[in-house]
């Protein structure tokens, strides 16, 4: 079974489409990735993460050769846990740091940091320290910071989690009735989303409320520095950058930006975030008819 899933603006998944096959291969992924591209047509401006499958990346390369493919940091992290043996804590918060951070300075200090730990007994043997994971992996391949474009946050995605449990305690079902099951569960996520969308509060709140304390000063026209406690941040509304690269990275105005939009009345922080992670596009995404019921097989 193949199937591909999009983040919305407030990080939930959204099933785009289902593929079945007798096998896993690479001619088999290319196939689906070619019917992809005949659904979301050539216009569309899309980037792929996907867990670390040699069939996948075989895919993307033959059908989309010019789009950026990276990796689910959460297989690299469980690789790493793996061969730690255990789920040490230190070693998983600093590779999320890592991983997470928006800026390349920062990236690197954190990086450093873990590197630090793992060279260290017991994490360091004769042979090799869990980061040699990381050595044949590019690093714009999973952090943040050196994505090229616009990288959302990536996290656990539930709808493959749920497919898997319908399909491992209903393998003797008929293939169609268990698809008819997958649905009705991703169907009762999305209504549920639907419900509360008209409460929905993007999460450039949590940045107003985060900053709400922080001290912005003008520089020059619509350029300014915010002190935020800990460090001195640069921030340009006219180009929609902050120096802490959070803003460019999400599309969605980062602690420092709405510090700074505060100072000018005239212009509510909402509306410099990308259109496509508003609440009304959201709204549009969970509408109770997303996912269509399948028709009987006499009708394929």
């Amino acid at each position: 079974m193949y199937f591909v899933v999009a983040l919305d603006g407030n990080h939930e998944s959204l099933l785009l489409a289902v593929g079945l096959r007798t096998l896993e291969c690479e001619e088999y992924w290319q196939w689906f990735m070619m019917k992809l591209k005949e659904c979301l047509g050539d216009d569309t401006e899309v980037g792929f993460i996907s867990n670390l499958c040699d069939k996948i990346g075989f895919a993307v390369e033959r059908v989309y050769p010019d789009l950026y493919h990276g990796y689910c940091p959460k297989d690299i992290a469980r690789k790493i846990r793996d061969f730690v043996g255990h789920n040490d804590t230190e070693v998983k918060t600093l590779f999320w740091k890592s991983c997470n951070t928006y800026s390349v300075h920062d990236f690197y200090l954190c990086l450093e940091s873990l590197q630090s730990v793992c060279t260290n007994p017991p994490f360091c043997t004769f042979l090799r320290s869990p980061l040699f994971w990381l050595d044949n992996i590019p690093i714009l391949k999973w952090a943040r910071a050196f994505f090229p474009k616009v990288r959302y946050n990536v996290k656990s995605i539930d709808i493959p989690e749920i497919v898997k449990n319908i399909s491992t305690s209903t393998h003797e079902l008929p293939i169609t009735t268990i698809i008819e099951l997958i649905i009705k569960s991703i169907q009762s996520a999305y209504d549920e989303r639907d419900e509360i969308a008209s409460n929905f509060i993007l999460i450039v709140q949590k940045h107003v409320n985060k900053s709400y304390n922080w001290v912005a000063r003008r520089m020059y026209g619509d350029t300014f520095e915010v002190d935020d406690s800990f460090d001195t941040m640069k921030v340009q509304l006219e180009h929609s950058v902050c120096s802490c690269g959070q803003w460019q990275k999400t599309d969605i105005p980062c602690g420092h930006a709405t510090t700074s939009l505060r100072s000018r009345t005239s212009e509510a922080i909402h509306e410099m975030v990308d259109y496509k992670l508003t609440a009304t596009v959201y709204r549009v995404a969970f509408r109770s008819e997303t996912v269509n019921p399948i028709t009987s097989h006499v009708h394929w």
